[in-house]
C-alpha cells in the first residue's frame, strides 16, 4: 500500500510541475510533457559467483535538474520482482564540466516492505 501511495505521489508531482510550467507560459491547462525528459533504462547482469540473473528496468523523469525514478529489479531465477527502488535527486552544475548531484533512494522488497533508505552525493566531470 505504501508503494502505491509513493508511486501516486511521484506521478502527481511530475504532472503538477509540468502543468504549472505550461500554465505559466501559455495560460492553458494542457500539460507540457515536452518540458519533462523521460528515460527508460534496462540493466541485465549475470552474477558468476552466485549464478543468478537480474534485470533492473525503470523510468526516470527529469526536468530542470530534478530527477525522479522508479526502478524495479526482476529476478530471472525466481521469476519475480525482488526490489523496487524510488529515487530522487537534483544536479547542481558548478560549471560546464563539473556537477554535483545529491540524491536519495527508498527501496521496497518483493512484499513491499521497507528496505534500504540511501542518501548520497554523486559527482560528474565532463571532458
Amino acid at each position: 500500500m505504501r508503494a502505491l501511495i509513493i508511486g501516486a505521489a511521484l506521478a502527481v508531482s511530475i504532472s503538477t510541475v509540468a502543468m504549472a510550467e505550461e500554465k505559466a507560459e501559455n495560460k492553458t491547462l494542457v500539460p507540457n510533457l515536452s518540458a519533462v525528459d523521460f528515460t527508460f533504462m534496462t540493466d541485465t547482469e549475470y552474477n558468476v559467483t552466485n549464478e543468478t540473473v537480474f534485470t533492473d528496468f525503470g523510468v526516470t523523469a527529469e526536468m530542470k535538474g530534478i530527477d525522479l525514478s522508479l526502478t524495479p529489479q526482476f529476478s530471472w531465477d525466481d521469476q519475480e520482482i525482488s526490489n523496487v527502488e524510488f529515487a530522487a535527486g537534483y544536479t547542481f552544475n558548478v560549471n560546464d564540466s563539473f556537477g554535483i548531484r545529491p540524491y536519495g533512494e527508498f527501496n521496497l522488497d518483493k512484499d513491499f516492505n521497507v528496505g534500504d533508505k540511501i542518501v548520497g552525493v554523486k559527482t560528474t566531470y565532463n571532458f
